[in-house]
C-alpha cells in the first residue's frame, strides 16, 4: 500500500512539474538521534517544494522492511538494500513530531537548471528497478546519498568548497561513533567490540559527514565554487521542530561495571574453591564459552561481513573461536585433577594481548580488560592449585 502512495505522489509530480524555477526550493531536512539503535545518529533526507503549484515532497534514502526475506542474516553479512522512498512533507513531519524529534530545514542556493536536474535524478532513481541500494552504515547512507544527489546536481563545472575548517575530519570514525552514542553505553561497547582497526583511521570531512548532524554543521560554511563564481550553499536555515527534553535512563550496570563484577565473582569462586577444596569447572566452562562464542561472532564478521571496519580487528588475538573447541579437553583434565594445557594457552593469548594493545592501531573498549584479567587469573589458579599446591 505504501508503495502504491509512494507511485501515485511520484506521478503526480513528474505531471505536474516540468521546470524549476524561483517558486521552487530545493532543502535539506536534518532530524535529531532518537532512542532505538538505527535511530541513534539521527537523519537526513531531501525536500523538494513548489510553492506554485502546491507541491511539497520529502524523498527519503532511509527505508527498510523487517519483512524482506532473510532480513536479519543479509543484515548480519551487510547485504542489507535500503530503498529510496517519498512522501509528502506534512506526513513526514508528522512522523518525527511524534517521535519527539528536532527537524530542521535547510534551503540550498541552487539555481533553476540545478533543481531541475536534482529532481529529475531523483524521479529516476524512484523507478522500481533504481530505488534499491545496498546500504553502507559509513560510506554509503540516507545521509551521505542525500548529500551526493545534491553535489551531483552542480554539474560539471562547479565544485563544493568550505570557509571554515571541521573540528570532525581530524576525528576517527569510532570517535565518531562514540560521540553519538555517549548515552547508550552497551550499544558503543556492542559496536567497540565489532569494529577493527579501520575504524581508527581518520574519518576526514567527507567521511564524517555520513552522520547527519555533521554534515548539516558542514552545510553551513559550504560553497558553491564555478570558473566565474563563488555562492553559499546555505540560504536559509529555520528549525521546523524542537526536540522533547528526555531525561536519560540512570543506568548503573554499564559494560565496564558488568565486568568488574566478572572479575570480582571470578575471585568470590577461586576463594570457595580454595575452602571447599572442589572445582567449580562450570564458572570455567561459562567463561570460556563466552570467549570462544564472542570470537567466533567477530571471525566471521571478519571474513564474511560487507560492513565496513569490521575486518582487521585485532580483539581476535584472544577473543577467538579456539576455547570452543579445547572446552572438552578442559572438562576431561579437570575431572582428572590435572592441569589443562589450554591454561597455558589461555596465559599466553590473554597476556599477549593485554601487554601488545596500548600499541596496536585499534582503539579497545576498557571494559575488555577486568574480563582479560579474570581469564589470566584463572588460568594461573589452576596451574597454581594443581601443580604447586596440590589443594585437590
Amino acid at each position: 500500500m505504501k508503495r502504491f502512495l509512494s507511485f501515485i505522489i511520484c506521478l503526480f509530480a513528474a505531471l505536474n512539474i516540468s521546470h524549476a524555477d524561483e517558486s521552487c526550493e530545493v532543502s535539506i531536512l536534518t532530524c535529531s538521534p532518537g532512542e532505538q539503535v538505527y535511530e541513534l545518529f539521527g537523519h537526513t533526507a531531501l525536500q523538494y517544494t513548489d510553492h506554485e503549484k502546491g507541491v511539497d515532497l520529502v524523498f527519503n534514502y532511509g527505508l527498510f522492511s523487517f519483512e524482506e526475506p532473510n532480513f536479519i542474516w543479509r543484515f548480519v553479512l551487510g547485504e542489507t538494500d535500503y530503498i529510496l522512498g517519498v512522501t509528502d512533507y506534512d506526513t513526514f513531519l508528522a512522523s518525527y513530531a511524534m517521535r519527539g524529534s528536532s527537524v530542521t530545514r535547510q534551503i540550498l542556493n541552487l539555481d533553476s537548471l540545478q533543481k531541475k536536474r536534482l529532481f529529475s535524478d531523483l524521479m529516476q532513481n524512484l523507478a522500481p528497478q533504481n530505488r534499491k541500494y545496498r546500504y553502507n552504515f559509513l560510506f554509503n547512507n540516507c545521509t551521505t546519498k542525500a548529500r551526493d544527489k545534491v553535489f551531483d546536481a552542480l554539474g560539471a563545472n562547479a565544485r563544493i568548497g568550505y570557509t571554515q575548517s571541521s573540528p570532525w575530519q581530524e576525528y576517527t570514525f569510532r570517535d565518531i561513533i562514540h560521540n553519538h552514542t555517549a548515552d547508550n553505553l552497551w550499544y558503543r561497547f556492542g559496536m567497540d567490540l565489532l569494529l577493527g582497526a579501520s575504524a581508527d583511521k581518520k574519518a576526514g570531512r567527507d567521511g564524517a559527514q555520513f552522520a547527519p548532524l555533521l554534515l548539516q554543521q558542514d552545510i553551513r560554511s559550504a560553497h558553491i565554487i564555478t570558473n566565474s563564481d563563488t555562492l553559499p550553499l546555505l540560504r536559509g536555515e529555520y528549525e521546523l521542530l524542537q526536540a522533547c527534553e528526555k531525561t536519560p535512563g540512570k543506568n548503573n550496570l554499564t559494560p565496564f561495571n558488568a565486568s568488574l563484577l566478572l572479575l570480582m565473582f571470578t575471585f568470590v569462586v577461586m576463594l570457595c574453591e580454595r575452602r571447599s577444596k572442589k572445582t567449580y569447572f562450570l564458572w570455567d566452562i561459562l567463561l570460556m564459552g563466552v570467549q570462544g562464542t564472542a570470537g567466533a561472532v567477530l571471525l566471521f564478521m571478519a571474513l564474511f561481513s560487507q560492513h565496513p571496519a569490521v575486518d582487521s580487528n585485532w580483539l581476535l588475538m584472544w577473543l577467538n573461536p579456539l576455547p570452543l573447541f579445547l572446552l572438552p579437553l578442559l572438562i576431561y583434565k579437570i575431572k582428572k585433577h590435572k592441569t589443562p594445557q589450554i591454561m597455558w594457552v589461555q596465559i599466553f593469548m590473554v597476556s599477549l594481548f593485554v601487554v601488545l594493545s596500548p600499541f596496536l592501531p585499534q582503539s579497545f573498549p576498557t571494559a575488555i580488560y577486568p574480563c582479560a584479567m579474570a581469564l589470566i587469573i584463572r588460568s594461573l589458579f589452576h596451574i597454581y592449585k594443581n601443580d604447586i599446591c596440590a589443594l585437590d
